[in-house]
């Protein structure tokens, strides 16, 4: 069973880390991934597409956060333009017909996101792609049950399972943080993946 595969490369993503650096302030504003009981509770988070929160933030109550909808944009998205177009771009070299979720995570030295599966009908519906921002040799997207890992370095693009147990364990000395876009394909037409990778104005 093929968990991963990486099908981009050189993307550049300096503007988009250089708006984060810029804009500190806008890691961690929702609360529905960070929960001390989850898997992702030693990282940091930016959502910029998903479900409208703000019936959730009105009421108190995030339980159905989660459940099945027409993804939105959030405000963060207009202070990381970069991000957008990366996103788009994406779209279109996969050939989606629809863009999910879309948000930054970001695992400091010593970190990690601990091993889990991410069931639901957004994981069955979307595929998920991981546009690395920054990272170091040291941090590997692990899938401990089968052996399998792979190390991102700026500006690398990965197809991957999320509905498969994995963990990512940050042992370098400078921060992971990746873009993750989710996005509905094309199932009826080929995806030009190739594992020597592309880039995102299409050459090779």
């Amino acid at each position: 069973m093929k968990t991963f595969e990486q099908i981009a490369a050189g993307v550049d993503v300096m503007p988009l880390l250089l708006e984060l650096q810029r804009q500190p302030e806008l890691w961690d504003k929702n609360p529905c991934r960070l929960s001390k009981r989850g898997p992702h509770h030693e990282t940091q988070d930016i959502f910029l597409r998903y479900k409208d929160e703000r019936p959730h933030i009105e009421s108190g109550d995030w339980s159905g956060f989660s459940a099945e909808h027409i993804p939105t944009w959030y405000a963060s998205i207009d202070r990381l333009p970069t991000a957008r177009q990366i996103c788009f771009d994406l779209m279109a070299r996969v050939r989606g017909e629809m863009l999910g979720g879309v948000f930054l995570y970001k695992v400091g030295p010593g970190k990690q996101i601990y091993p889990h599966r991410d069931p639901g009908w957004h994981p069955e519906f979307f595929d998920k792609f991981n546009v690395c921002v920054k990272s170091n040799e040291a941090t590997a997207f692990e899938y401990p049950d089968d052996g399998e890992a792979f190390v991102q370095q700026r500006g690398d693009v990965h197809w991957f399972r999320n509905d498969v147990r994995h963990q990512i364990i940050n042992r370098g000395q400078d921060d992971h943080i990746v873009l993750t876009v989710c996005i509905r394909l094309d199932r009826g037409a080929r995806v030009p993946w190739s594992p020597e990778g592309w880039t995102m104005d299409g050459s090779r």
